[in-house]
């Protein structure tokens, strides 16, 4: 099954994602509709509100809770993202001017606050128990995650097992928690639960070690955002890890010393992807992200055949070949 069929199966329910999406963020504060219609303007795919509202189907839950806690994700996911941009002083975000760059430092920090806030909401009138831990344990793993992330800022020192707990707290959490509440909707048992839990996690591991290899290597034009930008922003992600462990003296020093400083021209640029290339960091980072698809879609084998099961199946490919 190819992913725009998985969009066609489920494209009621999300333009009801969207409608929803859109009356939440209604408030007489002008600044907060402005900003979240934005962001969700710039072309998302909507990853997370796709595999709440696949896992719920698949696990027989047809209802009006896949939608709004469809929302619920996406609105954390977005808050993240306002956030991370101020973090990381990015100007752009999916090809478009970031919020922050449009309307400054504050008002990206604080309407991400309001999506936070919002979602907490939410919850509160919508969840039960269960969905509501699995969500805020997802939220401090992410909160954690990024902080993770920040104190190893530049460390070439950084150990690839360091980086993966990085990325399954800061990216994968909270894609877990999205086949979880799939789960709890339908009332799955609780083996089904657990597989869908850690398909998820393996799922959000593989998300981000792609997004880590198109840094290096997708055309801006379609990443939407400078080529190396990891590497400028002084993030030291796996395939800087590999590159770093292979390389000769020379060239760690070479990267030790642009590491984060944000000079990479299209000399340097060249310079270090045909390190990339020829020490196969890409590679290497590209087979352990399809190992963890691989694993996902195995602990997907507890559930019987179905439409569903196939369109899971097929946004976990989806994920792993992506190029933009």
């Amino acid at each position: 099954m190819q992913f725009q069929k998985v969009l066609e199966i489920i494209s009621e329910d999300l333009q009801d994602v969207e409608a929803a999406l859109k009356d939440n963020t209604c408030s007489d504060v002008a600044l907060i509709p402005l900003i979240s219609n934005y962001l969700s303007g710039t072309g998302g795919k909507r990853i997370r509100p796709i595999l709440v509202l696949i896992s719920s189907k698949l696990c027989n839950y047809h209802g009006e809770k896949g939608i709004v806690h469809s929302c619920i994700v996406e609105f954390i996911h977005t808050a993240t993202l306002l956030h991370d941009d101020v973090v990381d002083g990015s100007d752009l975000r999916r090809g478009h001017p970031s919020a922050n760059a449009k309307w400054g430092n504050e008002a990206s920090i604080l309407v991400g606050d309001f999506l936070f806030s919002k979602s907490f909401t939410l919850m509160a009138n919508h969840s039960d128990i269960r969905i509501m831990r699995s969500l805020s344990r997802a939220c401090l793993r992410m909160a954690e995650g990024e902080v993770m992330q920040l104190a190893s800022h530049c460390n070439l020192a950084s150990s690839e097992s360091h980086y993966l707990e990085v990325i399954k707290r800061k990216t994968a959490a909270l894609i877990s928690s999205c086949c979880q509440i799939g789960a709890i909707l339908g009332g799955a048992p609780p083996e089904q639960e657990e597989a869908l839990a850690d398909f998820g996690l393996r799922l959000g591991v593989a998300f981000q070690l792609v997004d880590d290899v198109l840094d290096y290597s997708a055309k801006e034009v379609r990443l939407g955002k400078p080529i190396g930008k990891d590497f400028n922003e002084g993030k030291v992600t796996l395939p800087l890890i590999y590159l770093y462990n292979r390389c000769r003296e020379e060239e760690r020093a070479w990267i030790g010393q642009h590491l984060g400083a944000g000079d990479l021209g299209l000399k340097e640029l060249d310079q270090l992807l045909g390190w990339m290339k020829s020490y196969c960091a890409l590679e290497r980072a590209m087979e352990l992200a399809r190992a963890q698809i691989a694993q996902a879609k195995e602990r997907l084998s507890i559930f019987e055949d179905s439409l569903y099961l196939e369109a899971l199946r097929s946004v976990a490919d989806y994920i792993g070949d992506r190029d933009y």
